[in-house]
């Protein structure tokens, strides 16, 4: 049996949950997925490949498409997730072929005052564990692609400043003249490290850089993590790679990726991410945790692959949208939905009393009249 939620806390509800929970191989046979398209991570967690199932699928009419959303979320969150996963649960119990489609945390608030984003008290999403740490390694992806543009950046900043044109011909380089004022990105790490957001690079002698003013952002505020969320494939991601601007040259013109010739490699380290991760409620009931929060500086939602997965595996699927209807619900209309042809059949909105206090203008957390 579940432990009580007014007397225990969220970690201590998913550690009971977690040592009677189904695996993936379990997940696996009651999705009707066939055995090359689960890719275990352990025996609680796998990643689909999302092309065999969709191939495979491709004639099955799709479930139905439901998509929560809240209004003016608070600094400790609304409980858009929490409501998912209840909902997903309730969907179960009735008897229905449902699955949830969530978006995977962030380091940086789950080591701060938000914590995980697995949903809470009897209506989570497990291994909990699993689930805040990192999960498969799809951020760090991210982190990995994205960085390998600064480094290209940065080096070609490097080179042009130290080598004459004949020397870079040589090298199969032809000068881009950015400017080094005007670097569109920032280095990324999964921590809200503020300490970090403006500082200077290439101290040092002639192989150390060019000296220059940076920064680093969080990981899921990345393009690559936007572009993750609505690419339709792995076609469709590369092509939108090789678009991102990096910077801009000394006349103003854009610098992209596919002008530093990195797109390729960057594309090579989100091939595994782009298949979405395969976990379960604390009832059972099978969870696609797939791309980044963060609407109010991403484009927050959870993935176009994942949401396709689903709705050909089930009868109905429950996404999420992040932040509130003024800014996630808004992106998932207007971006996500546009890019993927799909349409919701209907919108789960989240009002609690704290929300309503601060959409009030009430005092907002940690002030005592707004709890």
């Amino acid at each position: 049996m579940p432990l009580d939620p007014t007397k225990h806390a969220d970690w201590e509800i998913a550690e009971a949950a977690e040592k009677t929970m189904k695996t993936v191989y379990q997940l696996g046979d009651e999705l009707g997925l066939e055995k090359e398209e689960l890719l275990p991570y352990g025996h609680y967690v796998a990643k689909v490949d999302y092309k065999k199932v969709l191939d495979r699928l491709k004639d099955k009419p799709d479930g139905k498409y439901i998509d929560v959303t809240a209004i003016t979320p608070t600094p400790l969150g609304e409980g858009k997730s929490t409501s998912l996963v209840g909902l997903v649960q309730g969907l179960g119990k009735r008897g229905k072929n449902v699955i949830g489609a969530i978006r995977q945390p962030s380091g940086g608030p789950t080591m701060n005052v938000k914590g995980s984003a697995a949903g809470g008290g009897l209506a989570q999403c497990i291994p909990l564990t699993e689930f805040s740490l990192g999960l498969t390694g799809d951020i760090n992806a991210v982190m990995n692609s994205h960085n390998l543009a600064m480094v290209a950046c940065t080096s070609r900043i490097q080179h042009e400043f130290n080598y004459s044109d004949a020397f870079l011909e040589k090298q199969g380089l032809k000068r881009l003249n950015i400017d080094p004022r005007n670097v569109e990105m920032k280095w990324i790490m999964d921590f809200c490290a503020q300490a970090l957001r403006n500082i200077i690079i290439g101290l040092g002698g002639k192989m150390d850089g060019f000296m220059m003013h940076s920064g680093f952002a969080i990981a899921v505020s990345s393009e690559i993590m936007a572009i993750l969320s609505v690419a339709n494939d792995l076609k469709d991601m590369r092509e939108r790679m090789a678009k991102i601007v990096v910077a801009y040259d000394k006349k103003g013109n854009p610098v992209t990726t596919g002008d530093l010739d990195v797109d390729g490699a960057m594309t090579a380290w989100m091939v595994e991410a782009l298949n979405p991760n395969l976990m379960q409620t604390l009832e059972g009931q099978p969870v696609f945790v797939h791309a980044g929060p963060f609407a109010n500086i991403a484009i927050g939602q959870n993935s176009v692959v994942a949401d396709r997965v689903a709705l050909k595996l089930g009868d109905y699927i429950c996404t999420e949208s992040g932040f509130a209807a003024d800014i996630g619900f808004e992106k998932f209309w207007n971006l996500k939905c546009r890019m993927s042809g799909l349409t919701p059949h209907c919108a789960v909105l989240v009002a609690t009393i704290r929300a309503l206090k601060c959409h009030g203008g009430a005092p907002i957390f940690p002030d005592p009249d707004c709890p």
